[in-house]
């Protein structure tokens, strides 16, 4: 008999108890595992009516008693049930969490390039187009059993049918060509830098330059590296990684313009304030800004654009050593006339850089003009 009241007196207790740790508990206004700011509580007004009750549910899951707890074990217990498939993230092997690819069509990312290559016919400038391939392009044989298709090479041929006015170099084949080195985060979706040095090598190469020797940069290793693969996955026990920063000791000046602020400059492309931050990533660049110049005196001319988005954080140091300027926009801010831009800072070339999964869905291409 006591055996069969003992989990019914846990669950009375956890009835109990939870409902008054919710309202006991003080409310955090910023998660630092997710990085994101939680929901605030619904405000009750006749504009409101209609989304109360999901802004109620929305902000009874995030401050829900224990919540990384129980999505943590939610996450393992899919896991260990053979669903590891069924999320977002996949559980690969050597402890990768690999973001699941997307499912939607390919209209979105026609869009997007048709968009690219007329501003680009348009100018008349020399243009790259780096698509990124995610990690499940290049990591296959880290991917759990019954993983749904990754499409690099798809979008791969699309990118170069819808744009004939822009060199579109196979990234996917120049990573698989450094494998032995890790070019994918565990953690995160971005590529490393030993990734991003790829990536560069292979733009020389398509145009015809001797990359910077591997020799030519002093790495540095910073330890407890977690990323937004570790963020939204629930998989609270992988362990933390190294972040690497690639430095070859070019005197690069970076600016940082936002709208309605001062400019912020530094002597580094590189924010090591931001090991002390949530997120490691942004000490290259100091993360997402509007528009960001990077100006090399040593370098022998050029001025870049780039059109971008996160990915280019890391990739950017490396393309700097070759470029007088580098003017990097990216469109989720930016809303003024880029051609413009082109006008005032002469620039002589343009790159476009991009993962391909925020290719397949971002919309914010249609502010280039």
């Amino acid at each position: 008999m006591n055996r069969l009241r003992f989990p019914a007196l846990v669950l009375l207790l956890a009835a109990v108890l939870m409902p008054v740790l919710f309202f006991a508990l003080p409310a955090k206004a910023y998660s630092a595992t997710e990085r994101r700011y939680l929901a605030e509580p619904p405000v009750v007004s006749p504009e409101t009516l209609g989304t109360l009750g999901e802004d109620f549910e929305d902000y009874l899951a995030d401050h829900f008693p224990g919540r990384n707890l129980f999505v943590g074990i939610n996450a393992y217990w899919n896991f260990l049930t053979g669903r590891n498939t069924a999320g977002t993230v996949y559980h690969g092997k050597d402890d990768y969490l690999i973001g699941a690819p997307k499912g939607c069509t390919t209209d979105q990312l026609q869009t997007n390039l048709e968009r690219y290559d007329r501003f680009a016919e348009t100018l008349g400038l020399s243009a790259t187009f780096f698509l990124i391939p995610t990690a499940g392009d290049v990591l296959e044989d880290l991917l759990p059993v019954g993983h749904a298709p990754y499409r690099y090479d798809e979008c791969l041929s699309l990118a170069r049918k819808s744009c004939p006015h822009m060199e579109v170099p196979d990234l996917k084949q120049a990573l698989l060509a450094a494998r032995d080195k890790q070019l994918y985060y565990r953690t995160d979706h971005h590529l490393t830098s030993a990734g991003c040095y790829a990536v560069y090598a292979e733009f020389c190469r398509v145009h015809g330059r001797e990359p910077l020797p591997p020799e030519s940069y002093t790495v540095t290793a910073y330890d407890g590296f977690r990323g937004s693969s570790w963020t939204s996955s629930g998989y609270w026990l992988t362990p933390s990684e190294t972040l690497e920063t690639w430095d070859t000791g070019a005197p690069l000046r970076v600016t940082i313009q936002e709208a309605g602020q001062d400019d912020r400059t530094a002597d580094s492309v590189f924010f090591l304030e931001n090991l002390n931050s949530d997120d490691l990533y942004t000490v290259f660049l100091d993360g997402n800004h509007t528009l960001v110049r990077i100006e090399n005196p040593d370098a022998d001319g050029g001025r870049l654009l780039l059109v971008r988005d996160s990915y280019a954080h890391c990739l950017a140091p490396f393309l700097a050593t070759d470029y007088e300027e580098i003017i990097l926009v990216d469109l989720r801010f930016y809303r003024l006339s880029v051609s413009a831009l082109v006008e005032q800072y002469g620039i002589t070339e343009l790159g476009f850089v991009f993962g391909l999964d925020n290719l397949l869905t971002d919309a914010n291409s249609a502010w280039l003009s």
